[in-house]
């Protein structure tokens, strides 16, 4: 979004150095956000001084609870204009997810009820924490039934036990989510072509196993 003031700042009847301390007079703070009211930013907003001469003044949205209101517009308050705007509605697909998702995992973008729902996942990770010791602990290569020394990993596809609406259902959300946070997408997709190629691996030892010992 642009800030410069168009035709150089200058009021009608004044000088350049005139209109540009008009402009960043703190006393102008009513009629820009006047002129915000009118452009139609509503709302928790963010004023910011011009930040030089021949500036404008910028006005920001801040309302991030659900739907959202994150447009911005540059005001010129000596001419009463609005300079430029930037609507929320215009950025790109992934922009908007991006910073929907950074919201939501902040808790701001649902008020309290992300806030809850973000306490939730914390204590999930925390019980998935404590039972994956536990896990390990069943299987901790000491025990005096274990043969391999980091012990036998749980059974694969386990996945396929799941119904079928519920396994569409999460594919669909992972994948949204992998896409909107590209930096969980792409490690994610590196869990899984390295859990495929484990699985390989041990599909082809089998096969070689099973004539040695049929």
């Amino acid at each position: 979004m642009s800030t410069t003031v168009g035709g150089g700042g200058a009021a009608p009847g004044g000088h350049h150095g005139e209109a540009a301390a008009a402009a960043g007079d703190p006393a102008q703070i009513d009629a820009v956000l006047h002129l915000a009211r009118g452009a139609g930013l509503t709302g928790p907003t963010e004023i910011g001084l011009p930040a030089e001469e021949g500036a404008a003044w910028t006005v920001s949205q801040i309302d991030y609870v659900w739907p959202v209101h994150l447009d911005r517009i540059a005001v010129d308050p000596v001419a009463g204009t609005v300079v430029d705007r930037s609507d929320f509605a215009d950025w790109p697909l992934l922009a908007q997810l991006t910073k929907l998702g950074i919201q939501a995992h902040m808790g701001r973008l649902f008020g309290p009820a992300n806030q809850l729902l973000l306490a939730a996942l914390a204590l999930g990770l925390l019980c998935v924490i404590v039972w994956g010791y536990r896990m390990w602990w069943q299987r901790r290569p000491t025990r005096a039934d274990r043969r391999s020394a980091a012990g036998p990993p749980p059974a694969r596809g386990a996945w396929r036990r799941l119904r079928l609406p519920l396994l569409v259902a999460g594919i669909v959300v992972v994948a949204a989510i992998g896409w909107a946070l590209p930096a969980f997408g792409v490690t994610l997709v590196a869990f899984l072509l390295l859990d495929a190629a484990t699985g390989a691996v041990q599909r082809m030892r089998r096969r070689r196993a099973a004539p040695a010992g049929s």
